[in-house]
């Protein structure tokens, strides 16, 4: 009997699954119709009855702010008469008295202290001169000589006598100290026109007044003018407001009408209100009353939304059975869906995976990598030198060992930048003013620009404090102005500014948390790049350079050591308009430290004891014999337990040892173990890769320096007569200093 192929077999269930799937969904389509059905008619009457019963609701509103309005009409009506009255009150009692009579008179400042304080509506009372000057007021015995007040046309008032009356607009009066609004009738002197009384009242009056009513959503009440001063207003108002006296009511009043309503978004709080107004008989004022016109309708809503719950509860229990047949219908159709679903899971999983292991692995192998490489420099290195020290005058042989010297700076710089982009390079953080370091670093950042650009420093004024390693930094500036330089194509500029820029929580990005940051910002007018090639600028070894101008390592440096230090680094760019990198640094409250002494060069003869420990015997040979060549005295040490028995034994006056060696210490614990129990032994330590941050016990100690693999002679001999100096020793066999 012919077996049957195994294809058939798996095949068999997948296509019964799909004819499943697609029966299935052709019958959740069917019910799906009817559940929309059974949802929509009672939505449908629920809108119907909600629109209806809106209408109702604004018609009701109408007539409840026509009540306020009526109401509010009269207690203004009275508010403006008793100010009125008072008025012309102190305007009998004085006229034709003179204005210094009025300034000395305690008995008028009494009555119209004691007249404000009786009348919650009035602010201050106040007697002027012609020009304004305040003469007598109720806040203050005797007035400021500097108060001054604005004053109606007092020609036009003249004409009335006394019992003329004019509205002022809110302005601040400098004796009360707020901002209030007055109504103001002539003072006489001999039957002329010598000043003027006003009765003032504050613009935040109706919001004390009316602060706990509430007989609709979102209300408004406020006095205006004909000339569309906002006299008084609840909510209050900060400072005073016109109106344009084109729209709203204005223009109604303007065209004869002495009330009416209307609704409009208002200009001062942007709130679409209904409002009411009218114009008092005996007044040149407005009184206005608004609501929400959505407020209005709230009690309608809910009676609407319960009437629509109560339908959605009775085609709920018509729908329950058509959604049973829907979910039974349903899981067949999920079945294929989720077995569907679950290997294209698996799949991204996989490939997430294995992404992951990749990028780990390659971490792992750039730290070994980094610390073999420059061992191999630093061989390299030693021996170049070596070779222009035993034959100076060769020039040929010194062209080529420049070159070798150059090719091994150049691999130091691409090991670097690995490390930089890994976050595993050693830092050295001391606190820095960022605009100082790049004042400094002008020269280097000038070359970098190139003589054809224009190279502009915008640099904040105030010290912007960072904790960060100079070096690294000024590198990161070159690598960002390199670039700069290597995307203009003609008339460049690049601008270098530092600014300060605060992060609160809304807008912490980037993994920043809030707080200050100070910002170097790189920009250049070169030709710009698309958002997708912008969103990869940070990636190790993606450039947009011509084949062999570019590692496509400086910008991913620049991010590894922006993260490195606790901030972060952001690109902005647009093709032809230019780019803009920005570096982030956090500000710190580390006290900044004096600008240090450098030395002028490096000293040529170091008279110290060496113990260098090494377990690289090929690099330990190579470094003797530069150290040797400085005229120091140098021994020798494969490990740690070594070295302890020679620093017991010999007592040398510097140790220079490797970071990362086998055996029972390290670098740093040797370092720590050779200045306990009160040594001052000065530390250098060297490194192809540490693999870990200097330890806080020795990163703030002094004596101790670190140097990266591999090392010149002239920065080995700089190293080393720093520490000796700091310890009071002094290089070439000179006196000790301090």
């Amino acid at each position: 009997m012919a077996a049957i192929p195994r294809s058939v077999d798996v095949a068999s269930p997948q296509a019964a699954l799909a004819d499943m799937s697609v029966s299935a969904r052709r019958l959740n389509r069917w019910i799906g119709l009817v559940v929309i059905g059974l949802i929509l008619a009672p939505l449908l009457a629920v809108a119907g009855g909600a629109a209806w019963l809106r209408t109702i609701a604004v018609a009701e509103g109408r007539a409840r702010l026509a009540e306020v309005l009526a109401m509010t009409a009269h207690h203004t009506d009275t508010v403006f008469q008793v100010n009125g009255e008072i008025a012309r009150q102190v305007a009998l009692a004085a006229e034709d008295l003179g204005a210094e009579a009025l300034r000395l008179d305690a008995r008028l400042h009494g009555r119209l202290s004691e007249m404000a304080a009786r009348h919650a509506h009035v602010t201050a009372i106040a007697v002027t001169d012609r020009d304004g000057r305040v003469l007598v007021h109720s806040g203050a015995f005797p007035a400021p000589d500097e108060a001054r007040l604005v004053l109606p046309d007092l020609a036009g008032l003249a004409a009335g006598g006394w019992q003329a009356v004019a509205l002022t607009p809110p302005r601040h009066d400098p004796v009360a100290g707020v901002v209030a609004f007055g109504l103001a009738v002539p003072r006489f002197e001999a039957g002329r026109v010598a000043g003027a009384v006003l009765v003032e009242t504050a613009t935040d009056y109706l919001q004390n007044a009316y602060g706990g009513l509430a007989p609709v959503s979102d209300f408004v009440v406020g006095w205006i003018d004909r000339e569309g001063w906002v006299l008084s207003r609840r909510p209050r108002l900060d400072e005073p407001v016109r109106l344009d006296r084109a729209t709203g009511h204005l223009g109604a009043l303007a065209a004869g009408a002495t009330e009416g309503q209307f609704e409009e978004t208002s200009p001062i709080d942007g709130v679409r209100r209904l409002f009411a107004w009218r114009e008092l008989a005996h007044w040149p004022v407005v009184v206005m009353v608004g609501g929400g016109r959505s407020g209005l309708a709230t009690a309608h809503d809910r009676v609407a939304l319960a009437f629509g719950l109560a339908l959605l509860g009775a085609s709920g229990a018509i729908g329950a059975l058509a959604f049973a047949l829907r979910r039974a219908a349903g899981r067949h159709a999920a079945l294929v869906e989720c077995v569907i679903e679950a290997d294209a899971a698996r799949r991204k999983a996989e490939d997430r995976l294995h992404q992951a292991q990749k990028l780990e692995a390659v971490g792992l192998l750039t730290g070994g990598v980094a610390h073999d490489f420059n061992n191999l420099l630093a061989i390299l290195m030693g021996c170049t030198e070596s070779l222009q020290a035993r034959y100076p005058d060769d020039r040929a042989l010194r062209e080529t060992t420049d070159v070798m010297i150059v090719t091994i700076e150049r691999g130091a710089r691409l090991t670097a930048d690995l490390l930089s982009f890994a976050r595993k390079q050693m830092l050295f953080p001391v606190a820095c003013d960022v605009s100082r370091q790049i004042a400094g670093s002008r020269t280097l950042l000038a070359k970098a620009a190139g003589e054809a650009n224009q190279l502009v420093f915008d640099l904040a004024p105030v010290p912007l404090p960072v904790r960060v390693d100079p070096a690294h930094l000024d590198a990161c500036l070159i690598n960002l102005v390199s670039n700069a330089h290597d995307v203009i194509e003609r008339d460049g500029r690049i601008v270098v500014r530092t600014r300060l820029r605060v992060i609160g929580p809304e807008e912490a990005a980037e993994g920043l948390a809030p707080g200050e940051y100070a910002v170097i910002d790189v920009e250049d007018n070169g030709r710009g790049m698309p958002r997708e090639v912008a969103a990869r600028a940070f990636e190790p070894f993606f450039t947009t350079k011509a084949l062999g101008r570019g590692t496509g390592l400086g910008l991913a440096m620049v991010y590894g050591f922006a993260q490195q230090s606790g901030g972060t680094a952001l690109i902005e760019s647009r093709p032809g308009r230019g780019t803009r990198v920005s570096v982030l640094l956090p500000v710190t409250k580390d006290a900044l430290p004096a600008v240090p002494a450098r030395l002028e060069r490096p000293p040529e003869r170091l008279a110290v004891h060496v113990l260098l420990v090494d377990d690289d015997p090929t690099v330990r040979h190579v470094m003797a014999e530069s150290l040797k060549s400085l005229g120091a005295t140098v021994s020798e040490a494969a490990d740690a337990a070594e070295a302890r028995a020679r620093i017991a034994a010999e007592l040398p006056g510097l140790l220079v040892t490797d970071v990362v060696m086998p055996g029972d210490m390290n670098g740093y614990e040797l370092a720590a173990w050779a200045r306990r129990g009160g040594r001052r032994l000065p530390v250098l330590l060297i490194s192809g890769f540490a693999g870990s941050q200097l330890p806080e016990t020795l990163a703030d100690a002094e004596g101790i320096a670190f140097l990266p693999k591999p090392i010149a002679r002239a920065d080995l001999a700089a190293a080393i007569a720093g520490l000796l100096k700091q310890r009071g020793d002094a290089p070439d066999g000179a006196p000790a200093q301090g």
